[in-house]
């Protein structure tokens, strides 16, 4: 493929990521996960730029430049979520476009391009994290695609003047990279990696792997130096770093997730990475050289992840940019052999694509799956905060969870930011209705979650166990009136392929989270998610029903307290 296809590749990037978006689009609402502490930091910094070195001291985090970015969105637009997906669908063109040129410059052609277009486009992680607004990984992925497209566009340049500029470019993203998201440092190893393996080969791509290289460590120690000199905390002492853990116990379960993520987001590449290898002794140079640099890549993003004690979707979206990435190249060099090799070769290139195809419709299906239920919670969810902001002055909001999960932090975010209803206050469980206060009025909110899938996208309160139903507040008709009862459906097929994996229940390399009990492979039911609202009165009611209160009984991920961020005013704030 030539250079001067850049505009169709361009033109192609936009219409597919487009067409991915369209029903988010169609169905823009802010989310319950961080969308509210988004927009109020956004609207902190847009006010006072320096408040961004100062966020969440306690945490030990330290990411300006995620924060800049989604600073200058919120100055530029506002808080209107549509406009927001607007900039998502932009940057998603941009990781397609840059993807697409890195495969070009690789020597790679159409069937390539496509493939890994494709790939990535459609991808359980890709699905997750545009969907939603609060998400670091695609910023941080635009950043690292930027600066190794501006870094292998310099070492094919013939004027110094432009090979300087492109290498400012990279080294400028690196240090956006850098200042995104912690996990960013392993491309430091990832580069050298590329550097040990080129090196000896040709001369050319040498010098490219050492100047990518020698521009991820300059990038590093000069985010290391500003963190060191703004950071409010070590990285080694927040209570939030502190997690990262080289625990046995975690990297075990680490590894179920990750194993269980790949089955059913990638079940397409076990095919293509034996392939790969067969290509890696005997193929295209230009293929073994993007197979190499795609294999240490996913290995990277992959191993960077195994000491956090979550596993969430949206962590792999690196990841399937490296697949993507291999996918184009086998699939790409299968393609041709179909098309010109021998009987025998192309009876096996054929094989490799059909199987690849098989698999990859199973994963498309999760994918779907994923973005429906993303839709479904984020539309119940704006209709509750839209109900919320009708109710009486000074009301107090109770949210019926045992444990404070995100929404307990996000609601009150929403109602005052986006709403305009700060005199409304929200807290969470049974006693807080004993607590002394001056509101008359009281609003019990309760979430209803009936077939959910195991694992999906993240969602703060689980479908609570069959066992802990028996108290849930259908009861309260006597003691508070039902005001709202809001739900979205929507038909889920879920092909749990990595619930194989549940039949390995040595610890610690198990979670019991990602093995439902109650279904099998195939799950085909109508997921239900929404919210019961009742309305009590205070000055008629002194004791608390005793069945207000129905149990979830996963595990929470902690608060930091507002204190952490003086200007916030609402309640601790989650991260993810």
């Amino acid at each position: 493929m030539r250079h001067n296809a850049s505009v169709p590749l361009w033109l192609a990037a936009v219409v597919l990521a487009a067409l991915v978006m369209l029903p988010r689009l169609a169905s823009p609402q802010f989310g319950l996960l961080d969308d509210g502490f988004m927009l109020r930091a956004g609207s902190q910094i847009v006010g006072n730029p320096s408040t961004v070195l100062h966020l969440m001291p306690d945490t030990g985090r330290f990411f300006p430049a995620y924060w800049l970015t989604r600073a200058a969105v919120f100055g530029l637009v506002g808080p209107r979520p549509l406009a927001f997906f607007v900039v998502n669908v932009l940057v998603f063109s941009v990781l397609l476009a840059v993807l697409g040129r890195v495969i070009v410059l690789s020597g790679g052609g159409w069937p390539h391009v496509c493939v890994a277009l494709i790939l990535f486009a459609v991808s359980g992680p890709a699905v997750e994290s545009f969907y939603t607004l609060s998400k670091a990984e695609p910023l941080q992925l635009m950043w690292l695609g930027v600066s190794l497209l501006a870094t292998m566009r310099a070492s094919l340049s013939t004027s110094r003047l432009v090979r300087a500029g492109l290498i400012a470019v990279g080294f400028v993203t690196l240090i956006l990279l850098y200042a995104t998201k912690e996990t960013s440092v392993v491309m430091i190893p990832i580069s050298l990696g590329w550097l040990a393996l080129e090196a000896r080969r040709d001369r050319a791509c040498g010098r490219l792997a050492g100047t990518y290289a020698l521009l991820n460590v300059a990038a590093a120690v000069a985010f290391a130096g500003l963190r060191w000199h703004s950071a409010p905390l070590p990285l080694g002492q927040g209570w939030y770093t502190r997690a990262y853990s080289m625990d046995m116990a975690t990297i075990g379960m680490a590894l179920f997730r990750v194993s269980a993520w790949l089955i059913r987001d990638f079940a397409f590449l076990l095919p293509l990475l034996a392939v790969g290898c067969w290509l890696l002794m005997g193929g295209r140079v230009a293929s073994r050289r993007l197979l190499i640099s795609a294999g240490l890549w996913m290995a990277g993003w992959l191993i960077v992840y195994l000491p956090w004690p979550v596993t969430f979707e949206y962590f792999l979206l690196p990841f399937a940019f490296g697949c993507a990435a291999w996918g184009g190249a086998v699939v790409g060099e299968m393609w041709d052999l179909a098309c010109d090799g021998s009987s025998t070769g192309r009876l096996v290139a054929w094989s490799v694509l059909i199987a690849t195809t098989v698999l990859w419709g199973l994963t498309c299906v999760n994918a779907i799956a994923d973005a429906r239920i993303q839709l479904s919670v984020d539309r119940a969810n704006a209709d509750l905060v839209e109900f919320l902001a009708g109710v009486p002055t000074h009301s107090r909001i109770v949210i019926n969870v045992a444990d404070a999960n995100e929404y307990v932090y996000e609601l009150p975010l929403h109602l005052a930011d986006v709403k305009q209803r700060p005199d409304l206050s929200v807290t969470y469980g049974a006693s807080a209705l004993s607590a002394p206060t001056p509101a008359a009025t009281v609003f019990v909110v309760t979430p209803e979650i009936a077939h959910q899938p195991a694992p999906t996208v993240r969602i703060a309160p689980h479908e609570p166990p069959a066992q802990s139903i028996a108290g849930s507040p259908g009861s309260l008709g006597s003691r508070g009136a039902l005001v709202y009862r809001g739900h979205q459906q929507t038909r889920v097929l879920e092909l749990g392929v990595h619930r194989m994996l549940c039949g390995l229940k040595t610890k610690p390399f198990f979670d019991a989270t990602y093995c439902p009990t109650d279904r099998g492979i195939v799950f085909w039911r109508m997921f239900s998610y929404g919210w019961q609202v009742h309305q009590l009165d205070l000055r008629r009611q002194t004791q608390v029903p005793p069945d207000l209160l129905i149990y979830d009984e996963r595990p929470r991920r902690s608060a930091i307290p507002a204190s952490s961020f003086p200007a916030f005013s609402a309640g601790p704030i989650c991260l993810e």
